[in-house]
């Protein structure tokens, strides 16, 4: 057994039960003061404050005992959306993106998604891997142990099977835990520009079978958008995934709202992500499903574009979850802290609403909340230990990297500072 005592805030964001938190919810994250944990292998075995567990906090070796030193502990981060798995970076398209050019035109120029599709299919595996580990293991020094990693720079069969293979053998090489989600439908390559209907084809009838018949992802995604997939073949590619026993994400409403956001929650999409271009109907679709909506303010602040309206769906009673979508392109950052203070400053969202969207949410986005995403007895000791006694220092202190140490399923996961 392990034990972290001395603690100034234990925050556990422990819900009332499994359903993501809305509305008034989302203020509600379980402050203990004086706290103390007790971990037994990979779970929790214990919580509350000092006194409350000092029975079984006597059992614990000296040596397995860690002073927090009077600082506060939180959940570790779940990033519900990125696409760290990639070769090379795109500092020339940031450079163009800041003279003014807009980031479709550049993907319909070649640039974008394709260059990185053009670099992933250059580098061996072992380049590709050796660059998306250090990428892993960043998320973990800022604090994230559990991530959702997307394929989608591949755009053939044969490299987004290669893509999810080597985000399953991410999660082997570093202690993030991977959720790998096949995103085949990130951009019409080249040589479909003239048939982008035999590439809809593809991707629901060759490509989605193959990704369910090997166990390589737990959902499917489309980045449905204009000049990339309308509603219709998003449609078409959901309906192979529903069939194929895959979970459904979805691109929506980043920068023209065209009714994805819609037929998502229609269709029981686990998460809709982005949404800064969101209309009143797709808020209410929002509103009426389970769907949750997943905001990445990194990305807007990355393309200097509006944000999503996150406080209109918290008084909607929408669900939030934040991620980095951390990608070589739109948003390169490996730090959830950095959204989280993006999320206050910029979507006006409270420390206690990012903490909860960033953790328990996110979790739920995912349909692994009954492991992961709050601090309770039984759940997975995933936490964090924050350089601060409080955790509204998170959004407040923001430009540098806020936790102490990382521990994931009851290890931590490198030295300490």
């Amino acid at each position: 057994m392990k034990a972290i005592v001395n603690v100034s805030q234990l925050v556990t964001c422990a819900p009332s039960d499994l359903s993501p938190r809305r509305g008034l919810e989302m203020l509600e994250v379980g402050v203990i003061e004086r706290g103390a944990v007790i971990t037994d292998g990979r779970v929790i075995a214990a919580i509350g404050t000092e006194s409350s567990v000092s029975r079984l906090l006597d059992e614990v070796k000296p040596e397995d005992i860690y002073d927090a030193g009077g600082r506060a502990v939180i959940p570790g981060f779940v990033d519900s959306h990125t696409h760290a798995l990639f070769a090379g970076t795109r500092e020339k398209e940031f450079s163009m993106r800041i003279a003014g050019k807009p980031y479709l035109e550049i993907l319909q120029e070649g640039g974008g998604i394709l260059e990185s599709r053009r670099m992933l299919i250059e580098a061996s595996d072992e380049e590709v891997l050796e660059q998306s580990a250090m990428r892993c293991k960043r998320m973990l020094a800022h604090g994230t142990t559990t991530a959702e990693i997307k394929s989608g720079y591949g755009l053939s069969t044969e490299q987004e099977i290669r893509s999810l293979r080597l985000i399953n053998e991410l999660g082997q090489l570093t202690a993030l835990e991977v959720h790998p989600t096949f995103l085949g439908a990130h951009a019409i390559p080249p040589e479909y520009k003239d048939s982008r209907q035999d590439y809809v084809k593809l991707v629901a009838n060759e490509m989605i079978p193959v990704v369910a018949e090997k166990k390589l992802a737990r959902f499917c995604d489309v980045f449905c958008e204009k000049g990339v997939f309308d509603v219709e073949e998003t449609d078409e590619i959901f309906q192979s995934a529903l069939a194929h026993q895959l979970g459904l994400r979805l691109h929506a409403d980043e920068i023209h709202p065209i009714g994805g956001t819609e037929r998502a929650c229609a269709m029981g999409a686990m998460s809709v992500d982005h949404l800064v271009a969101v209309t009143e109907s797709g808020l209410e679709a929002l509103r009426n499903s389970r769907t949750i909506a997943t905001l990445l303010p990194g990305t807007s602040y990355s393309l200097m574009k509006s944000y999503a309206p996150a406080r209109k769906m918290i008084s909607m009673d929408i669900p939030i979850a934040l991620a980095t979508d951390c990608n070589p392109g739109s948003c390169y950052t490996e730090s959830m802290p950095m959204i989280i203070s993006l999320a206050g400053l910029m979507l006006k969202m409270s420390p206690e609403e990012a903490l909860v969207a960033s953790t328990f949410n996110a979790a739920c986005s995912l349909g692994i909340q009954e492991r992961v995403g709050s601090l309770e007895k039984g759940k997975d000791a995933d936490l964090l230990i924050l350089d601060s006694d409080d955790y509204r220092s998170l959004p407040y202190h923001f430009g540098v990297n806020p936790i102490l140490r990382t521990m994931k399923s009851g290890e931590w996961t490198g030295a300490e500072d």
